[in-house]
């Protein structure tokens, strides 16, 4: 039996290159993530798109002969995932497997590669290929050839890898640049590598980019910094001789300058001296806040990733960086220890500054700050380097250091929360309930370690019950007053009109003195301008009734004063005259109120507004009743005072009374005849005297009427005196 092999189209590497690379920008970002997996301190990128090229030349490893053979010729590889970390510094791989293969085919149709491995005795190799050409010439993959020449002397550096594209397929512009450095700005320390020999390799990668475009080189540097450019506060330092110059500036240009003297304590009398150990350092300390939506379309995650590796407060000697200081277990200024130690007033700030309470608690911990501190041990007698040169030796001089920029810290701390402070206090103004419950919960977290766990799941769910039915009332409150709003608008309206009206009334009583003072032989016509005189009057009583149910709320006094108590009698006697037009025939009877009753404080317009539309309500529901009666009394149990309003009109539904003060709810009963009239409602009269109840402090509701009644309405308080 024969035995078949599969066999691979060569058009599955453009596919292929297509598919997993996708765009040119990510293809590019690929091969330079190979020149940080092979070691290198420093790759170049040469954009020269008008010269149809671009060029990437690492100084890593390199490769040789058998590597090349056995890793870039083979597509897919695994040697990546199998190793995990590089060859010499032990980076963690950052490139894909083998996609750089593809990413070159994706990008160009012509490739030129030369290596210089770094310990290949001499030799380096020169691979070419025609992409394009080898395609359509070969039919399977395995049958493209690839040119390799190596090189026995003559190397055209000392090591490291160029690669050569030409003939691009893609067309760059200044996006795709930009969208480039947001793919690599990562691999690169935040600060400028040096040549120092103290310095670990592994956190020296530089990358550079040339192009004959100035265009593109803008938005490469300016999208590879910008990590560097969106902090929240950066504090800029200058010691000399003890005394120091300190700038705080914010994003929006707010800048505050402070002065301050290095202190040394002194335990005889138990004072801060100034002191002079150390003459010279400056430093810069960029403060971040890794969370929400950031700028330049910088991920949160990759942030984060980047200060995990790279944040904390560096020390440079002499323009070279001691590996020590920055390292993620080296806290030589103690910020992660007084910030988990809730540290809250500083020890180091003099006691002419004001410390805010809790300032410390806005001490910034390491995996958000970026900071160089420089100082040159070869000028400072005091200052010394240890044996090991990876730190300084814990001197007076050193101890200063630690003092200088550690007090810059905790005043940015009091600073910021004092800032905080003001913005809160505006915010409060205007904040709603719910923010403030909001608030509650994020101060309850915060203190979540010094509490213990039952009492914190407790405390915690009590709050967070509290505050889900603050923001459940709040959200029905503002539905129930944006309902009510074209209501109030007409009410003002309605108000603005009254001053008109009286006018028009004193018209009508001018034209019906002017009627009946007319005399005729006409007989006929004598009876008709004295009937019309009557119908005029009898309408202009009517109206100047209905004009009296806005009475209440013309007086400013009556909305405004709500600091007096006013006599339940009084109140509700007006607003009885005020509606008396709509009451008909109804006998109204209020001899069970009692004369000497008070109603909680409440401005006479919200007391009216309560009354009339339950007395309104009252003479509807009794417009096809036999016998109208409204019978209004008070009566009292132990603190509790309540006023009873009942009429013998249709009745409702106890049970279902609650959904009456919902808005446009109803349960009217009246013949299409008087509806036909115009009688009836909008259905949000009750709405509006529970809202206004509830703000004075009564409760009101439905209960069972006494015998002779079908419907009673109770206004319910309880006297705290």
């Amino acid at each position: 039996m024969p035995t078949l092999h599969f066999k691979v189209d060569a058009e599955l590497l453009r596919e292929l290159g297509e598919r997993l690379v996708g765009k040119p920008h990510i293809a590019l970002a690929e091969l330079i993530k190979n020149s940080y997996d092979a070691d290198a301190t420093e790759v170049t990128i040469k954009f020269l798109p008008n010269d149809d090229l671009i060029e990437i030349y690492d100084k890593g490893h390199g490769m040789t002969y058998e590597e090349f053979q056995n890793f870039w010729m083979r597509i897919g590889t695994t040697h990546k995932m199998e190793k995990k970390i590089s060859r010499n510094f032990g980076r963690t791989m950052s490139g894909s497997k083998g996609v750089g293969r593809l990413a070159v085919q994706f990008l160009a149709n012509k490739l030129i590669i030369k290596t210089v491995p770094e310990d290949g005795g001499g030799e380096w190799l020169k691979a070419k290929i025609n992409w394009e050409k080898a395609i359509e010439l070969k039919e399977f993959l395995t049958e493209v050839e690839v040119k390799c020449n190596p090189k026995p002397s003559g190397s055209p550096f000392e090591k490291g890898t160029s690669i050569i594209l030409k003939g691009l397929k893609h067309v760059w512009n200044s996006d795709a640049i930009r969208n480039l450095a947001s793919e690599i700005w990562w691999l690169q320390p935040p600060f400028g590598s040096t040549a120092s020999s103290l310095e670990n390799p592994k956190d020296r990668f530089k990358i550079r980019f040339q192009s004959s475009r100035h265009d593109f080189e803008k938005e490469f540097v300016t999208q590879m910094n910008a990590i560097k450019s969106i902090w929240i506060a950066r504090l800029v330092g200058k010691c000399r001789d003890g005394e120091v110059v300190l700038a705080l500036e914010f994003p929006d240009g707010e800048k505050i300058i402070h002065n301050y003297n290095i202190m040394d304590f002194d335990h005889n009398n138990g004072k801060f001296n100034k002191t002079v150990n150390l003459n010279t350092c400056r430093f810069e300390i960029r403060i971040y806040n890794l969370r929400g939506k950031q700028k330049f379309g910088i991920k949160v995650a990759d942030a984060r990733n980047y200060f995990e590796k790279h944040g904390g407060i560096h020390v440079y000697d002499g323009g070279f960086r001691l590996p020590y200081y920055g390292m993620p277990e080296s806290d030589w200024l103690r910020l992660e220890i007084d910030h988990s130690h809730r540290k809250n007033v500083s020890k180091l700030l003099p006691e002419d500054i004001p410390q805010v309470p809790r300032a410390l608690h806005n001490l910034p911990t390491l995996g958000r700050v970026l900071g160089i501190v420089n100082v040159n041990t070869s000028d400072e007698p005091n200052l010394k380097n240890m044996i090991t040169r990876d730190r300084l030796t814990k001197t007076i001089a050193y101890d200063d250091l630690v003092t200088t920029v550690r007090y810059a810290i905790d005043w940015y701390a009091n600073e910021v929360t004092k800032k905080k402070n003001e913005e809160k206090k505006r915010e409060t103004s205007t904040e709603s309930t719910s923010k403030k419950f909001e608030r509650v919960e994020e101060v309850l977290e915060y203190y979540e370690p010094e509490i213990p766990k039952e009492v914190y799941k407790e405390i915690y769910k009590e709050v967070h019950e509290a505050t889900t039915k603050v923001k459940d009332d709040q959200e029905f409150v503002l539905g129930q007053m944006g309902m009510l709003a074209p209501l109030a608008t007409a009410g003002i309206s309605a108000l603005s009109y009254q001053h008109e009206l009286q006018k028009q009334f004193a018209f009508i009583e001018n034209t019906i003195n002017k009627i009946k003072a007319i005399k005729t032989t006409d007989s006929a016509l004598q009876t008709n301008l004295n009937s019309l005189s009557k119908d005029l009057a009898v309408w202009l009583k009517r109206a100047k009734s209905t004009n009296l149910l806005f009475d209440y709320v013309a007086d400013a006094d009556n909305i405004l004063m709500r600091d007096k108590r006013l006599r339940a009698k009084t109140v509700i006697e007006e607003i009885i005259h005020q509606t008396s037009f709509l009451a008909r025939d109804t006998k109204i009877i209020y001899n069970q109120l009692d004369e000497l009753l008070y109603l909680p404080k409440g401005s006479f317009a919200e007391w009216g507004a309560i009354f009339q539309n339950v007395f309104i309500n009252a003479f509807t529901a009794m417009l096809d009743s036999s016998m109208r009666l409204l019978h209004i009394s008070s009566r009292s149990h132990n603190k509790t005072e309540e006023i009873l309003i009942q009429d013998t009109g249709y009745g409702i539904n106890i049970k279902n009374a609650e959904k009456l003060f919902e808005p446009f709810e109803r349960e009217s009963k009246i013949s299409p005849e008087r509806k036909a009239l115009g009688y009836g409602g909008t259905g949000l009269g009750l709405t509006i005297v529970r809202l206004v109840a509830d703000n004075i402090g009564c409760r009101v509701r439905f209960v069972k009427p006494e015998k002779g009644f079908r419907t009673a309405f109770s206004i319910q308080w309880r006297e705290d005196k």
